[in-house]
């Protein structure tokens, strides 16, 4: 089955701990910063999301948000530089909980509405095998700290 975005925002709407604008570089361009690495890149709001960009209502409502989403009159999550979004994005679909490495790198994630989790680093996997797979936690919202906490205490960012 292919990912189809649904354009709930749910995907962005922590990303402000991650992603800050540090600076503005031009009428629509900025420089943005990874909070984790200290790595930076250079962004342009995208042409036909110009107008939407100004609009700063779902910063002011959702401060944690990533400072480039914004929602539509429909509701609807746009990423404002979709056509030059960090890599980090590129490569999201849906997740429950997002397990970054030290350097902020995507590490793994549990994928939305499951207890599944998908990496392709062996570290990971291990810590996966050995501390949190089949532990019966009946509770969502338990079994989602007691996941986070396992990796944190490892070294890893997770990010719900």
């Amino acid at each position: 089955m292919t990912f189809r975005c649904q354009q709930c925002g749910k995907c962005c709407s922590h990303m402000g701990e991650l992603i800050r604008i540090e600076e503005k570089t031009g009428p629509m361009k900025f420089r943005i910063r990874f909070v984790v690495t200290g790595n930076e890149m250079d962004v342009i709001v995208d042409e036909d999301k110009q107008a939407l960009f100004r609009n700063k209502e779902l910063n002011a409502s959702q401060p944690d948000a990533c400072p480039l989403l914004r929602l539509e009159k429909n509701k609807q999550a746009v990423c404002t530089i979709h056509h030059t979004r960090p890599d980090l994005c590129r490569i999201y679909a849906c997740f429950r909980l997002l397990v970054l490495g030290p350097d902020g790198d995507h590490g793994g994630r549990v994928k939305d509405g499951t207890r599944f989790f998908s990496t392709m680093n062996a570290d990971l996997r291990k810590i996966w095998e050995n501390e949190i797979e089949g532990v019966i936690i009946p509770d969502e919202t338990a079994w989602e700290n007691f996941v986070g906490g396992v990796f944190e205490q490892a070294g890893y960012r997770v990010v719900k």
